[in-house]
């Protein structure tokens, strides 16, 4: 199915490899936030929907 897309529409293997380097860049950059983040502020974030007191 694929080697009919890529064969019928010029530069389609373009748009595929653009496309998975696309994808494959912004997982690398969310698991490299994820590994430098601060772990204190995850803590607090997660803890905030929880929280009760306000800060009005």
């Amino acid at each position: 199915m694929f080697k009919q897309f890529i064969s019928k529409i010029p530069g389609a293997d373009v748009y595929m490899v653009g496309s998975f380097v696309t994808f494959l860049a912004f997982f690398i950059l969310v698991g490299l936030y994820l590994v430098w983040v601060d772990k204190t502020h995850i803590r607090q974030m997660s803890r905030m929907p929880l929280d009760e007191t306000s800060t009005d």
